[in-house]
């Protein structure tokens, strides 16, 4: 467990505890990007290549509305097209069911994943001037 310690010296500490909600939103929006990106990558490394489309194809969505704004995935598929279909890639998940490369790659990241949180959002909180983590 880690401590968080207030310096109550500080003129800024009323405010400062005010801000910590929002720090800590900061902090798991970065650690939600930077498994995406974990993910993202050992999907391409772990994905069946033919033609290299699906590969080609994954990337990082953000976006939601109101409380879901903050919301990321991992996506394969879609604005790419097989050269030898000429088509736009729409069979990953048919893939993902034959050749799992998203699943394992979630599999991979998951041990790091409270870890990742963890350490961003404790670096958001101690960012603050009367913290110190």
């Amino acid at each position: 467990m880690t401590a968080i310690e207030m310096d109550w010296g500080k003129g800024t500490i009323k405010q400062d505890i005010a801000e910590i909600p929002e720090k800590l939103l900061e902090g798991a929006e970065e650690a939600i990007l930077q498994i995406a990106y974990l993910v993202l990558g050992l999907g391409q490394v772990h994905v069946k290549v033919d033609t290299g489309s699906l590969r080609d194809s994954g990337r990082i969505e953000r976006g939601g509305r109101g409380k879901l704004w903050r919301e990321v995935k991992v996506r394969f598929g879609g604005y790419i097209v097989n050269p030898k279909t000429g088509r736009l890639v729409d069979y990953a998940a048919v893939i993902e069911s034959r050749y799992p490369y998203l699943k394992p790659a979630v599999q991979e990241v998951r041990p790091e994943m409270d870890e990742i949180i963890r350490r961003l959002c404790l670096a958001q909180v101690a960012s603050l001037a009367s913290v110190t983590v």
